[in-house]
């Protein structure tokens, strides 16, 4: 109990130091926290699912496609994996990001899965309520989440209640499952139970469980060869991957929709700047205290003159740091908790909360950090013989080379974020500013209506007339300038269409159907050739449109007899002559435009005439200046048609949300490196202070002898100033090397700029510069005389 009287005595004697600190390694600590939460939480994906380390999903990889689809391949291959002794259980799902299911004659647009009995014993989802013991075993049953039950039937009980599937059956809600307590990379609205009809309509994919004694690398390793099947011309093999290399690995996609993934490269990136941000703090904890165990050099002289050991210094020490990294600890998670409430949506680091960790997390800068903070102040002052300790007692220390390499450590990296804050500014100024080259203002986009998916002629004349009620209204409009049954340019689909021009090596190309007011609503450049025409042109014709990547990639250099062969035909049709050659003859070449992140290239593509329907989406240009009147418009339709299902989204910010990711980064980037530069700042006001009052004595001689206050301040100013131009010196190879890693692979990336480091250094100097001026000119105000009698 003495000791920790005594460290908080000693603390409190020297309170503005013991303040700064504080705070400056709270702010430090909410940063480290915060990010490490969310790092957690995505490395933790799925890790509700119990034995989470055997459960995998099944991929189709083919030898000549870097693209590798997920989907079911059982009975694909022989001998068939899904046989496999060391499978113990595996599930196939139908999955549908935007299935509708029908509500008291209201229809719900919400993403669904149509499951086995198997799922629910491999993907462990917390149940909340059910009616049965075993769920999803009858036909026409339905399990859904609590989030849609609220949305779907309110505060009612939702056991028992009925609606209408995609598929025409009536459906009975039988349970409700509830958020996982991790976060999840397949997230369903709702479960139905599985309906046979549904294998010829949509593709699955396989959830697999395999056995205790079997790991995922092992199992992959038996079906390692690729070999040829009698479906296809090239070589593939069946592929499975963990939930958490399916999850961080870029370039596998899902057939319908997609997937929530994660991003390595930016959990690296995070990491290191959380660590950075950590050691910003400690630089600083330990200079300011250090500054504070200087100012009691005849404390601690005195202690070993009266036979204090180190043990007992290291233990004053140790409660000292300790009970200031506690007040730090509960700073930081007081500055995270209002961070999340104030700057939630800027920096949108969601984050699924665990107790667990969050305690394990805190413990351990509790007990860990206060033995990292006392080893150097132990081993500067323990070693050193009493009489030097107290040598540095009153007004005649100097400052030590330790301080000045912890400082300019700190500027080092505060430098470093500043300047990597500043280019990612630039980077994403650059690729939201690139001409896409296709028009992308003035565009509605409404999602698609499910085509039925029933077999009765019925569902499909309701289709139709709906269509034909759609096509009616907007060609009656005087506000919409064009329209075309389609998905948004910037939708590619995932899967690759193998093409080759006679006699040449098959290539890889994306394959989009499109009709001629796709190109015209779009504003699609020609380069050569023709678009198509809605009046002659029809989905049975055999003739595509390139662009200029495919073409290069083809070595299509001129329209003359421009053939591309296929392994299938591009669009099938009752009635289509199956005896006839997949060739299809190239009638217009257009402009290459870029619909797609531009870290990436531009895809080469295919367009094959297709009119679409409401399945596809619809893309409605407007008049400018009349998207209110258009949107009324496209809500009386959709409302007569589906209900309260009607949401759309503009093109222009589609386009923009394809670089959310790198805003998100921006932001996270530009406000920490702020909370870097204010730490830093606080570092260097408590080291400034100290310095300027150990040379009060000096500034009064100077003064009395003549010297100006202009001329003192530059030579107390001189040396910070010189350490500011080392840590930037440093600083400036350093984040040029971090920035050229990170956009290694980026197809447009913005060049560097002079100005950039100018920026850099001029803000980070100034406010710096301005925190030692305010105290030295406070100092060169105080009477000389006052000075000198005070010693």
């Amino acid at each position: 109990m003495k000791i920790i009287l005594l460290a908080i005595r000693s603390l409190t004697h020297f309170r503005l130091y013991t303040l700064v600190n504080i705070l400056g390694l709270g702010l430090s600590l909410a940063c480290f926290i915060l990010i490490t939460r969310f790092v957690y939480s995505e490395i933790t994906t799925d890790h509700y699912i119990d034995n989470y380390q055997k459960v995998c999903i099944s991929a189709h990889e083919k030898e000549d496609n870097s693209n590798i689809q997920l989907i079911n391949i059982s009975g694909y291959f022989s001998p068939d994996p899904m046989d496999d002794i060391d499978i113990e259980l595996f599930s196939v799902i139908y999955p549908n990001e935007r299935d509708m299911i029908t509500l008291e004659e209201t229809h719900y647009t919400l993403s669904s899965a149509m499951v086995d009995s198997n799922y629910l014993n491999i993907v462990s989802l917390p149940i909340l309520k059910q009616n049965r013991p075993r769920l999803l075993i009858q036909p026409n049953e339905a399990i859904v989440s609590e989030e849609q039950a609220k949305r779907l039937f309110g505060n009612e009980d939702p056991i028992g209640k009925t609606f209408t599937s995609s598929l025409d059956n009536v459906l009975t809600v039988t349970g409700v499952f509830g958020k996982p307590a991790t976060k999840a990379s397949f997230g369903f609205d709702i479960l139905l139970s599985n309906d046979p009809r549904m294998a010829k309509i949509r593709g699955s994919v396989c959830f697999v469980r395999l056995k205790e004694n079997c790991d995922i690398q092992s199992f992959n390793e038996k079906y390692s060869k690729f070999r040829k099947t009698e479906y296809e011309e090239s070589r593939s093999r069946p592929r499975f991957y963990s939930l958490k290399e399916l999850y961080f690995t870029p370039g596998i996609s899902l057939f319908d929709g997609s997937y929530d993934k994660g991003d390595m490269k930016q959990l690296y990136l995070l990491t290191g700047m959380s660590l950075l941000l950590l050691l910003i703090g400690l630089f600083n904890f330990v200079n300011i205290y250090t500054v504070i165990v200087l100012k009691r050099g005849r404390e601690f002289g005195m202690k070993k003159v009266f036979g204090a050991n180190g043990h007992q210094v290291a233990l004053q020490l140790y409660v000292e740091n300790f009970l200031m990294a506690g007040l730090a600890l509960l700073v930081g998670w007081f500055l995270v908790e209002i961070g999340t409430l104030l700057f939630g949506s800027y920096l949108r680091l969601e984050v699924i909360p665990n107790a667990l960790f969050d305690l394990t997390l805190s413990l351990v800068i509790l007990f860990l950090l206060p033995l990292l903070t006392t080893i150097f102040p132990f081993v500067r002052y323990n070693y050193a013989p009493p009489v030097v300790s107290l040598r540095f007692v009153g007004k005649n220390g100097v400052a030590t080379l330790s301080r000045d390499i912890f400082l300019c450590l700190q500027y080092v990296i505060t430098f470093c974020l500043v300047i990597l804050s500043l280019f990612f500014v630039r980077q994403l100024r650059f690729m939201l500013n690139v001409d896409p080259g296709i028009q992308t203002e003035n565009i509605i986009f409404v999602p698609p209506v499910s085509a039925p998916t029933g077999s009765t002629m019925a569902q499909w004349n309701e289709y139709n007339r709906k269509s034909g009620f759609i096509e009616e209204s907007l060609k009656a409009s005087p506000w919409v300038v064009n329209y075309t049954f389609n998905n948004l340019p910037s939708v590619i689909p995932s899967y690759m269409t193998y093409v080759r021009t006679p006699g040449q090596k098959r290539q890889e190309v994306k394959n989009i159907t499109a009709s001629g007011a796709y190109f015209k609503l779009l504003d699609i450049q020609l380069k050569e050739g023709r678009l198509y025409n809605d009046s002659i042109d029809n989905f049975r014709g055999m003739d595509v449109i390139l662009n200029e990547s495919a073409c290069e990639l083809l070595g299509i250099t001129n329209l003359e007899n421009a053939v591309v062969q296929t392994d299938r035909f591009l669009v099938w049709y009752t009635g289509i002559d199956e005896s006839q050659p997949c060739e299809y003859r190239v009638i217009g070449i257009v402009k290459d435009y870029h619909v797609q992140h531009l870290s990436q290239k531009t895809v080469p593509l295919m367009f094959k005439y297709y009119g679409g329907g409401m399945q596809n989406g619809l893309l409605v240009e407007h008049v400018p200046g009349k998207r209110q009147e258009t949107l009324r418009l496209l809500q009386t339709i959709f409302s007569d048609i589906s209900g309260n299902a009607f949401t759309y989204s503009l093109f222009e910010e589609e386009m923009k949300a394809l670089y959310d990711a790198d805003k998100q980064l921006v932001n996270i980037l530009s406000f920490f490196a702020l909370i870097a530069i204010l730490i830093s700042i606080m570092g260097l006001f408590s080291l400034s202070l100290f310095d300027v009052q150990q040379r009060f004595h000096e500034i009064a001689i100077r003064k009395i002898n003549g010297a100006d206050s202009g001329l003192i301040m530059c030579l107390l100013l001189y040396k910070y100033v010189k350490l500011l131009g080392i840590s930037f010196l440093v600083a400036a190879p350093i984040s040029w090397l971090a920035i050229t890693k990170y956009l290694e692979g980026f197809a447009y990336k913005a060049s560097f700029a002079w100005w950039l480091f100018v920026v850099a250094l001029a803000l980070t100097a100034v406010v710096s510069l301005l925190t030692l001026v305010i105290q030295i000119r406070k100092a060169t105000q105080t009477n000389p005389a006052v000075v000198i009698r005070s010693e």
